[in-house]
């Protein structure tokens, strides 16, 4: 039974970023932000839980990259291409597309490394940095002007040879 304790906590990553997308689609972008640092919160617990535990699985491994996918890809992606950001259309819209590809492909690349450190950006550091501007938008307006330039630079960075602590 201990075995299944981390994959329902990152069962409620995955939760937490379907209702912040939802609550995205929906306009109501603080509600969003906090769903997605509660998927961060859950993030945070189901590794700790699986090492407490000594209850780690390859099934474990992919469920938490596919619901980081969703709360820190899918859904800050959702939010930048609703936001007002820059005009709708095809740059918007492939700007959106590529942070999740490099989202998954940092993710991939993670499940598959056999070394201990990191390599790119965290996917839950974009997925927290991006509607945390949103959040903050709705005072200052300014925030969202250099959007799609951190967002391509982001995407890049996850997918970056670059070493990353694990504090990180």
């Amino acid at each position: 039974m201990k075995k299944h304790i981390p994959n329902f906590i990152t069962c409620l990553n995955l939760f937490s970023g379907c209702v912040a997308t939802y609550l995205a689609f929906k306009g109501i972008y603080p509600g969003a932000f906090i769903a997605i640092l509660l998927a961060a919160v859950f993030d945070f617990m189901d590794g700790f839980a699986a090492r407490l535990l000594k209850a780690y699985s390859s099934m474990g491994k992919e469920l938490d990259s596919l619901a980081d996918l969703i709360s820190f890809g899918v859904t800050p992606a959702v939010i930048f291409y609703l936001s007002d950001a820059m005009e709708s259309g095809a740059l918007k819209s492939a700007i959106a597309a590529m942070f999740v590809s490099c989202g998954m492909l940092r993710l991939a690349r993670y499940n598959i490394s056999e070394g201990t450190g990191f390599e790119g950006v965290p996917i839950t550091v974009n997925g927290v940095l991006f509607p945390a501007l949103v959040f903050l938008g709705a005072w200052y307006p300014g925030v969202y002007s250099g959007w799609p330039v951190l967002m391509v630079i982001q995407g890049i960075l996850m997918v970056s040879s670059l070493r990353i602590s694990r504090l990180f």
